[in-house]
């Protein structure tokens, strides 16, 4: 039973970071932000993820994963095309006085993620 938990949390973590990986190419952003949206304590780790190579992944990162694949849906469902929707989270934000969603986020990711999905839901 041990063995199949641990395929099923490695094959989790898998699926996961490949969905993160590819919004971050959608959106463009670069991969020092990538790991600081990920929480990822070190390049090596960073570098692991990018491969696919993740054992399990702590409930910290599953969580960000889970609000950016959020916010990614919630943007596709918000506009009708996809650049468009894509774009949004660079571009100046009135909500987040001036800023861009992706700075509002980063300058406190956990809290910024889950205000940004928050809005997200209710625009």
């Amino acid at each position: 039973m041990d063995k199949v938990r641990q395929e099923d949390l490695q094959r989790t973590a898998q699926v996961a970071l490949k969905t993160f990986f590819n919004i971050m190419k959608a959106w463009q952003i670069e991969p020092y932000k990538q790991k600081t949206l990920l929480g990822a304590r070190g390049a090596h780790i960073y570098e692991q993820w990018q491969q696919g190579c993740a054992g399990s992944l702590s409930e910290d990162v599953l969580i960000r994963i889970s609000y950016v694949i959020g916010i990614y849906r919630g943007l596709g469902l918000i506009f009708n095309d996809r650049l468009q929707a894509d774009s949004w989270i660079n571009k100046p934000n009135e909500h987040f006085d001036g800023l861009s969603a992706l700075e509002y986020i980063l300058d406190d990711v956990d809290e910024g993620l889950k205000n940004v999905r928050t809005l997200i839901d209710i625009i």
